[in-house]
């Protein structure tokens, strides 16, 4: 993609010809001096607004109400021009007419003499729209001009599609509209409409709609050569898609195309996006270790702080503070981001490693910082919004609430409309998820197998689960070399037989404390001094939990482990 597309062509629409008729009453009128200054501010404004395309334009009426109700449109000078304005569209009923009007044009941006400028420079916003229009109009055929002022008519009385239909540009179809075709004109280049449906399918779950549009902007004709260069931003856009449905066949199959696409193109960028994705996906061999992004120009600074991630992971034999490592890491590669490579600053991406950090405090047990780092991410983020960093740190907490044994509090912290309020449909699943163990979580501790069983389980919503964190008998679903041991413990102690399950806790109490999951190293140490008296040392019991309460800050957590 080295050669650059052609300037945008340009096709009059109805909403041109309004445009136009206000700046004509607006500079080139005599009575445009006497306008009062706030209500001439008011039309530049909406001038601006409608001219620069930053939105749909609006109606005619819209327009007309827009422009009726500026500041000192009350006076007798602006209503002259506002009822000008209005009837202009009377005026231009036949294709004579609206030639006639664009035939005076030039007067707006041409130079009468060497000494008088122009009404409006040639370089100025308004002059260059003027120019443009002006331009684009003597390209029409005389059946262009006719079919653009009875677009224009319909469109004034309240046909919002008319002249606005797509033009396909080809031989036969758009032949007789213009006289004069440029080398734009010939071919249709890329338009964003597809990409914007993709988005709107996509942010609404509709897979077929969204795969299609994203094929369909992807298939345009963006250059010249024979072969578009941009397929594997389309495949990577799916593999992220499917990748966030956990779909993790459908995203590593498209993938695996990805990198074939983005090896063969030379498009290191996208290459390096998708050998980052790879590292993302569960390993295909079963007991393989995940494999650590390496530190490049070109990675995402958010690929590091997902290693944390997998650090995280029991089974990979790490400790939390290796994951801190990853998180400095990913501070330095974002700020080099910002500073060598000139990358816009995005507040998602901005807090992201403060959200991580609070899990990983609340991992090691420090309560207290995560706390500190979620309230500086629900600080400094907006609601409303698709912000994930928000989102997580909102379930955290109430979840922690809820352990807590704050189910309502818990409850009415996640359905205030703040909280849920503008969720993509992956983030709002995860939000209904997370509601659901919070119900299941208070059904099970209140002994309510019933309503768990007939009424919890039948409803509850994809994602993961692991029954064993609520039923300590249930079938391990995720192995924990940490918690799967404590868990046969208290199991083992409702049986009477902790004794028998020494081995388990010795074994839990190893590995948490050379992970540094002093949350859990505190249950069994918890677990331990309960099981010492099974053994009559009642002095040693208390001599531990002495020891141990210090690092408690919560008596409801010694309540739940016993």
């Amino acid at each position: 993609m080295d050669d650059a597309p052609p300037p945008t062509d340009h096709v009059l629409r109805p909403h041109h010809v309004d445009l136009l008729i206000i700046l004509v009453f607006a500079f080139k009128e005599p009575d445009c001096k006497d306008i009062p200054p706030a209500f001439l501010l008011h039309l530049y404004r909406t001038l601006l607004n409608e001219i620069s395309e930053v939105s749909r334009p609006q109606s005619h009426n819209d327009l007309m109400k827009t422009v009726c109700s500026g500041p000192g449109a009350d006076s007798e000078k602006s209503q002259r021009v506002i009822t000008a304005i209005q009837a202009a569209h009377s005026d231009l009923t036949s294709a004579d007419q609206i030639t006639n009007f664009f035939g005076n044009l030039p007067s707006l941006f041409v130079e009468k003499t060497e000494d008088e400028p122009p009404v409006l420079m040639r370089r100025s916003i308004f002059g260059y729209f003027s120019r443009r229009c002006f331009v684009s109009f003597l390209k029409l055929s005389f059946s262009g001009v006719v079919k653009l002022q009875k677009d224009y008519q319909s469109w004034c009385h309240d046909d919002a599609s008319a002249g606005y239909d797509p033009i396909v540009k080809d031989q036969l179809s758009n032949s007789d509209l213009l006289i004069f075709k440029t080398q734009a004109d010939k071919k249709s280049w890329a338009k964003p409409d597809a990409y914007e449906a993709w988005e709107k399918g996509y942010a609404t779950g509709d897979e077929n709609v969204a795969t299609e549009n994203l094929r369909r902007f992807f298939e345009q004709h963006f250059h010249e050569n024979n072969d578009s260069g941009v397929r594997q931003h389309a495949l990577l856009n799916l593999v992220r898609m499917h990748y966030l449905r956990n779909e993790v066949t459908a995203a590593r199959k498209f993938l695996m195309e990805a990198i074939t696409v983005a090896r063969t193109c030379g498009d290191k960028i996208i290459l390096q996006h998708c050998i980052s994705m790879l590292h993302r996906l569960p390993p295909t061999v079963p007991g393989r270790k995940p494999t650590l992004n390496a530190l490049q120009s070109d990675l995402h600074p958010l690929e590091v702080l997902f290693d944390v991630k997998k650090l995280m992971d029991t089974q990979n034999d790490q400790p939390l503070s290796a994951a801190f490592v990853k998180i400095d890491q990913a501070i330095g590669l974002y700020d080099h981001w910002l500073d060598g490579q000139g990358k816009p600053l995005i507040d998602e991406e901005h807090w992201a490693q403060h959200a991580v950090q609070s899990v990983v405090w609340n991992t090691i047990g420090c309560n207290k910082l995560a706390s500190i780092e979620e309230s500086i991410v629900l600080a400094f983020t907006q609601s409303g919004t698709e912000d994930h960093n928000r989102i997580t740190m909102f379930l955290n907490r109430a979840y922690r609430r809820a352990r807590q044994g704050s189910y309502s509090e818990a409850l009415a912290m996640l359905l205030e409309p703040d909280v849920w309020r503008g969720l993509t449909i992956n983030d709002y699943t995860t939000w209904a998820q997370e509601i659901w163990h919070i119900l299941v979580l208070r059904a099970t501790r209140r002994g309510q197998d019933r309503l768990f069983r007939e009424f919890l389980l039948p409803r509850r919503p994809p994602g993961d689960y692991n029954p064993r964190i609520y039923l300590h008998d249930a079938v391990c679903v995720s192995p924990d070399k940490v918690r799967d041991p404590l868990y046969e413990v208290i199991q083992m102690r409702r049986c009477d037989q902790a004794t028998s399950a020494i081995d388990q806790l010795l074994k839990a109490l190893w590995h948490s404390e050379f992970l540094t999951r002093f949350s859990d190293y505190r249950t069994g140490i918890i677990l331990l001094a309960d099981v010492s008296i099974e053994f009559h040392l009642p002095k040693r019991s208390q001599r531990i939990l002495e020891e141990i309460m210090p690092q408690v800050d919560d008596l409801f957590y010694i309540i739940e482990v016993l």
